[in-house]
């Protein structure tokens, strides 16, 4: 539900906005190239951090196991990532990007730069760094207070 005063747009909002606006346009470059968002962040993610678990991915993109054995397996299907086994868990697979991966890591990346080109361009310098201050701040209250 929009306000119905922008003037009365809480950071909130504004937030949640700006990400869900994000997430829509890279999910529109995601099905041109037949995978899904929570592929598309399997994806990065594994880029990020070659050799990683399953279950460590599954944290790291908020996922639970399960489904991220499924991606996993719809990706590796697509010839865009190998798994094998740990070899210091024998119960554990850990999971790495094929050349196709790699290749489709890097154009998506070079979709989110245009993409952020995009969403910064009339911000001065200063107004960057500001929000990027500010931003930076509100996650870090965020991520440091615990629930209760």
């Amino acid at each position: 539900m929009q306000p119905k005063n922008p003037k009365e747009a809480t950071i909130g909002y504004l937030v949640h906005e700006v990400a869900r606006l994000f997430r829509r346009r890279f999910e529109t470059f995601a099905s041109e190239h037949g995978v899904t968002l929570t592929q598309w962040r399997a994806l990065a993610q594994i880029h990020r951090q070659p050799s990683i678990s399953q279950v460590a991915l599954a944290g790291a993109i908020d996922s639970d196991p399960m489904t991220m054995s499924g991606v996993l397996e719809r990706l590796e299907r697509r010839g865009l990532v190998e798994r094998y086994p740990d070899p210091d868990d024998s119960r554990a697979k850990l999971a790495r990007l094929t050349a196709e991966g790699e290749e489709l890591v890097r154009v998506a990346s070079d979709v989110g730069q245009e993409l952020h080109a995009l969403a910064i361009t009339g911000l001065s310098e200063e107004e960057r760094s500001c929000l990027t201050k500010g931003l930076t701040h509100i996650r870090d209250n965020l991520q440091n207070t615990t629930a209760e």
